[in-house]
């Protein structure tokens, strides 16, 4: 039924928790502090904050990057350069990527069935594209679409028009977007009139606008 797949990429196709972790007590312990998975925590509150607030196009990109550690920082009492902090974090978060499970199968089965997949994701180009590289699944997709070189983020319908306007011989009813996120994958999916896979490793929401939700990436073989 489907020809083309938008998929996101973190928590979709690759493990961001386990990475954001690993990533975040190497920021912390480069600064020579003890690291605690309460700090990690608290780290989650603001950066999600700020996350919200981009998806409501009220801040920029740049300042998610620029003041998320700025602002963690501060509550340990301690003044950072929070741009250094996000380079350091960017360079921890680009090496060693987890797949989440059967995605690599997944997708290298989609490919061979003639689909065309493409990455919808929100986030820094360079470190999208480092990650996929690293897990070895970069040459999977027909093409990127990364907010950052979208100039939009997801749930944004300037963002979806973007995707739609460089797929060629694009096919709106022939088109699925496959992510984790409610409120950007799916809420943007509604808003473009596309058909929306939730990918949940979780319980299933109570509520969802989802066409379909899935436990395991494999099921999207069966859609």
């Amino acid at each position: 039924m489907y020809q083309t797949y938008l998929i996101d990429i973190d928590n979709t196709i690759l493990d961001f928790d386990a990475a954001e972790e690993r990533s975040f007590q190497n920021v912390i312990e480069s600064y020579c502090l003890p690291f605690e998975r309460s700090m990690l925590e608290e780290y989650k509150k603001i950066n999600k904050n700020l996350w919200n607030l981009l998806e409501q196009e009220k801040i920029s990109r740049e300042e998610v990057f620029h003041t998320r550690f700025s602002l963690y920082f501060k509550t340990l009492e301690r003044e950072i350069d929070g741009v250094e902090a996000e380079s350091r974090y960017r360079s921890f978060l680009g090496s060693n990527p987890e797949l989440i499970p059967h995605a690599k199968e997944t997708l290298t089965q989609l490919k061979s069935m003639g689909k065309k997949l493409y990455t919808a994701s929100n986030g820094a180009y360079a470190t999208q594209v480092t990650r996929l590289n690293q897990a070895g699944i970069f040459d999977l997709f027909d093409g990127m679409f990364i907010s950052e070189k979208v100039g939009s983020e997801k749930p944004s319908i300037h963002f979806f028009k973007h995707c739609f306007e460089h797929i060629p011989d694009f096919n709106q009813k022939e088109t699925i977007m496959v992510g984790d996120s409610l409120s950007s994958d799916i809420k943007g999916a509604v808003n473009a009139g596309i058909d929306s896979c939730l990918f949940t490793r979780t319980d299933s929401p109570s509520r969802s606008d989802a066409t379909y939700t899935i436990h395991d990436l494999s099921q999207l073989l069966s859609l």
